[in-house]
This record gives structure tokens, sequence and C-alpha cells, in this order.
């Protein structure tokens, strides 16, 4: 098992809070992927160094709060949080936060480690709070 919070292991790099829980593949206008990973990247460029040259491997946990009872399914909730920092697809978004690519693809090759909990709250903000970690070498390799 992970823990993310051994520094020895992990570095933390981000720890974003966004005011909403969403997932991705909704196509209502203005809900689409591309606004969901613009939306992401216009809250975390504000938070994220720069500078993560030699950095091979990348861990992320994701906490998901849904109010409602409409469907919602948890494994859908870290695609868009995903691909936002993800070189390839911030070109093909043509997105204006070209500083915040942390790996060229959102391959196994470079995301080893995402954890997802989530849970349904009643009464409160809909959050998700996005934290993502830097893969200490020796940790990678073993």
């Amino acid at each position: 098992m992970w823990d993310l919070d051994d520094q020895s292991q992990y570095k933390k790099v981000l720890d974003l809070q966004l005011p909403w829980a969403a997932t991705w593949a909704d196509i209502r206008p203005g809900h689409g992927d591309r606004d969901k990973r613009e939306r992401i990247r216009e809250r975390a460029v504000q938070l994220l160094p720069a500078g993560f040259q030699g950095v091979e491997k990348w861990a992320f946990r994701i906490v998901v709060s849904k109010g409602g009872r409409r469907r919602f399914d948890i494994e859908n909730v870290a695609k868009p949080i995903i691909d936002a920092f993800c070189t390839r697809q911030i070109q093909s978004d043509h997105s204006k936060y070209t500083t915040l690519g942390l790996y060229p693809d959102d391959s196994l090759d470079h995301v080893v480690v995402l954890e997802v909990a989530g849970s349904r709250v009643v009464g409160k903000e809909e959050t998700t709070r996005v934290e993502i970690f830097v893969v200490r070498r020796e940790a990678a390799a073993g």
C-alpha cells in the first residue's frame, strides 16, 4: 500500500481545493471535459511551482464530496484532473496554461499512484481536493 504522506517516498507539490464535484464526459454546454480541465488549470496555476525537470513518476490523491442523490461515478472523477496536467492534453486543448504540463502523457509510465475517495454531503458545498505528489526516485525504483 502507498503512504503518500511518507516524505521519504513522496513530495507534495500541489494541494488544490476545487469548489465543485465533477466527472468526465458531461456533454452539457460549459461542462465539457476541456472546460473542466481549463477550470482546474486556472486554479492550479496560482499554486503549482514551476520547474519539475527530471521527474519521472507522479502520484495523485483525490477526495470528492458530492451533494444530492443524482448518480455520480467516482471512478470518472480522476480523468479530467489527471488530463489537466498532461502536456499532450494541454497542447491539444490549446490551453494558455502551458507551464502546467507535468508529464508528457497520462500513461502508467508517468502516473503511477491514484487514490480516489468520496462521500455524499448534505447541506454542504460540493468540493474536490486534489493533491499531487512527486514520486521520489528511490520509491519509483522499488
